[in-house]
């Protein structure tokens, strides 16, 4: 079956291999196991509001760390190109699979962001907020995998 809106099957190595060092580096780094002091750059910023002191800055330059952005940014195109690249054999029932993981996904991601608003605060919310970010694609990406995983143990033909 042809499909309109999915990357071909070699992107999905690919998004792999940007996702899998990206995910962990980036889980490092909010945690701070890891540094990148080397990568305190000046960059243009849009908007900047005034934190401890600071003046606002907007349409300026600034002194930060672009680590955190460059590992969210390859975590949404790593997590993209994985989760749209076609399967070897891309079929109607592949198609459905796909759609049901994702309303899966999305169901799990509102109510996880429903149970933080009522119970989590100050800090802790922001943390969570920065997780929240990338938890839809990979709450599909564990809940599709797994039941293609699932799916490709069943025989093709059973009596």
């Amino acid at each position: 079956m042809k499909t309109r809106y999915l990357f071909p099957n070699r992107f999905k190595k690919l998004g792999w291999f940007i996702l899998i060092p990206s995910l962990l580096l980036a889980f490092l780094l909010f945690n701070e196991v890891v540094a990148f002091p080397w990568l305190d750059l000046k960059v243009f910023t849009l908007y900047n509001p005034p934190m401890l002191g600071e003046p606002e800055q907007s349409f300026a330059f600034t002194e930060n760390n672009v680590a955190d952005e460059i590992l969210a940014c390859l975590l949404i195109v790593g997590t993209i190109l994985v989760a749209c690249s076609e399967v070897k054999e891309e079929d109607e029932y592949i198609t459905k699979l796909r759609l049901e993981s994702l309303l899966w996904a999305l169901y799990v991601n509102t109510g996880l962001l429903l149970l933080a608003i009522i119970f989590v605060y100050g800090i802790g919310f922001y943390q969570f907020m920065v997780y929240h970010l990338f938890t839809l694609m990979l709450l599909f990406l564990v809940k599709f995998h797994l039941v293609l995983y699932r799916f490709s143990k069943v025989p093709a033909y059973e009596e």
